[in-house]
């Protein structure tokens, strides 16, 4: 959940160039009518999943003419521009009165008005938001030296905007355009601000705006009737489920359809350990934390019970409402992923999710491994599910850039372009003939 996350609208057409998606072929791998209870793939949930049914807000509707041709020439001829001097200021004089349309639609939040909102919507924050949160929360942004740049540069009494409108300005402009949208890096600004404010002070302000979503997206629900149908098999092996999410919504769906799950999170400790956490229809669910609750480091953590169920990863922590400071280990910011990759070859997975991942593909659900520490964890754990690299993975996302694409290409992942909405209602719409999903919805 870090700037892999899918900041774009789910509620779009997508566009009528993308190859077909052979959903009837891949609704028999997330609900196989033969070998039930074998898995067939891990699905890896993104910070894209827990988004995907928020409603982002419309570009701006252009509801007053912009300026003219003439205007424009009026403009840059009067200020004697030529060239790619005058292109500027036509371009600057168009983006003036984009973000005069878009703070009249929606004027820009104050800190105290951003931070609420984050924390009473219905799904988490973006990482365009987080990253925000903590930029605004550490009084930090990089687009204030710009104005204080440009001081340098022309005469004072040319430049008479104060620090607060020119970084109003400058934010207005950002919304405008997304351009740089957020100025500042979720790993960097994160890390900025644990070094001024402190680990607990972070933990606690993302606990706050995260730790009480509870409404599941139809990603969620698929996998929550993916793992029932899994378990119906008579000899049905554990359903694994990875996700780089710090919420609980995945666990909230298998809670609904009445699936029972353990959650393995790792501990930031010298050595890390590894803590588990029990549905409440778990049968073993009291001797099973006493047993494995900070008790051993991931390479040494072979999970033993009667009961098949599902486990469910979290590879960046876990910001449960139970979970107290000391049980945190969350990957956030750059030193986090520094230490977790660095952590990899000494085994910081823990040694039964790794068994249960080995030799199956990997569904990448809701990220544009555009960032390297998703790139850099991704090959990583490739490496530990995969170590002949012989299995090809998958991804669904929204949309590909060149940059994506061409990793993708290199790890031999077949993409997928689909809105992840779009994508579970079709797989469960394709749904093999005789498998009965009863209430599973």
């Amino acid at each position: 959940m870090v700037n892999e996350m899918l900041d774009r609208p789910t509620n779009q057409p997508m566009p009528d160039h993308r190859d077909p998606i052979p959903y009837s072929a891949l609704a028999r791998e997330v609900l196989p009518t033969s070998d039930l209870g074998k898995q067939r793939f891990v699905p890896f949930l993104g910070a894209g999943v827990s988004i995907s049914a928020r409603d982002f807000p419309p570009p701006p509707t252009l509801d007053s003419p912009p300026p003219t041709r003439a205007q424009l020439d009026q403009a840059t001829s009067l200020l004697d521009l030529t060239g790619k001097s005058k292109t500027f200021v036509e371009m600057a004089i168009l983006l003036a009165y984009l973000m005069q349309l878009v703070e009249a639609q929606s004027p820009v939040e104050s800190a105290p008005e951003f931070f609420e909102r984050l924390r009473t919507q219905e799904y988490p924050p973006s990482a365009s938001e987080l990253a925000q949160l903590f930029s605004e929360e550490a009084s930090y942004t990089s687009l204030f030296g710009i104005g204080e740049k440009l001081r340098k540069l022309v005469p004072q009494t040319l430049f008479n905007s104060s620090d607060d409108e020119q970084l109003h300005i400058l934010q207005l402009l950002v919304k405008a355009t997304r351009v740089g949208d957020p100025p500042e890096a979720l790993t960097s600004i994160s890390s900025y601000y644990e070094k001024r404010l402190g680990r607990k002070s972070l933990w606690q302000l993302m606990k706050e705006v995260i730790s009480t979503k509870a409404i599941p997206t139809d990603t969620h629900k698929l996998f929550a009737c993916a793992a029932k149908h899994h378990l119906k098999g008579r000899s049905a092996k554990d359903y694994l489920i990875i996700t780089t999410n710090y919420d609980c919504l995945m666990e909230k769906a298998l809670d609904e359809e009445g699936v029972p799950y353990i959650v393995l999170t790792t501990k930031r400790s010298d050595p890390p350990k590894v803590l588990i956490r029990c549905s409440e229809n778990v049968v073993e669910r009291d001797d099973l934390k006493r047993d494995y609750w900070d008790t051993l480091v991931p390479k040494e953590f072979f999970l033993s019970k009667a009961q098949s169920l599902v486990v469910i990863y979290k590879i960046h922590g876990c910001l449960n409402p139970q979970l107290e400071f000391g049980d945190e280990g969350l990957v956030i910011s750059d030193n986090d992923y520094v230490n977790y990759v660095s952590q990899m070859s000494n085994g910081i997975i823990p040694a039964t999710v790794s068994e249960l991942m080995r030799l199956k593909p990997l569904w990448f659900l809701g990220y544009s491994l555009s960032d390297w520490n998703v790139r850099s964890i991704y090959e990583t754990v490739k490496r530990k599910s995969d170590p002949n690299n012989e299995i090809r993975d998958c991804a669904v996302t929204y949309s590909v850039g060149n940059f994506e694409r061409l990793f993708f290409d290199k790890n031999g992942i077949t993409i997928y372009e689909a809105s992840l909405n779009d994508f579970a209602s079709k797989i469960i719409s394709n749904k093999p003939q005789g498998v009965d999903l009863g209430d599973c919805h």
